[in-house]
Formats: structure tokens, sequence, C-alpha cells
């Protein structure tokens, strides 16, 4: 039972607070997104288009983009429900 114990002080021990701050600001977070999310329709859409045509490859890259910001705020969403 002094075993686990031990082992919890020495785990206390260890944390760090400064390990839940994050690691960029959510303003940079935001940028990275924004070039992510244009580039990855642009190259959806520039995939699609040869094959299914100009209409159905915009629209396929406009949902590719708008799915990378929809798992952003998602997890800032799950991370502050956490983080309460």
């Amino acid at each position: 039972m002094s075993k686990n114990s031990n082992q919890k002080k020495e785990a206390k021990k260890k944390y760090d607070p400064s390990m839940a701050k994050p690691w960029i600001s959510m303003r940079t977070g935001l940028k990275v997104v924004a070039v992510a999310s244009i580039l990855m329709a642009a190259l959806t859409a520039w995939q699609v288009i040869p094959t299914k045509g100009w209409v159905e490859g915009i629209l396929w890259g406009l949902l590719f983009g708008a799915l990378i910001w929809g798992i952003f705020f998602g997890n800032v969403l799950i991370n502050r429900l956490l983080h309460k």
C-alpha cells in the first residue's frame, strides 16, 4: 500500500502546469488552419475537376476546406469543455 502512495506522490511531483498551456496562440492557429484549408480545397478541386467537371470539383474542394475548419473548431470545443 505504501508503494502506491509513493508512486502517487512521485506522479504529483512530475506534474508540470506549463504542459497544460497551449503550444501556439489562437491567432497563429487560425492562420495555420486558414492556409491549410485553402491549400486542401485547391488541391482537392484540382484533382476532381478533370474527372467530374468544374462545378463538382469546386464543391468537393469547398467541402474539404470546410471540414478542416469543422475539425479545428470541434477540437477547440472539446478542449474547452475538458479544461473547465
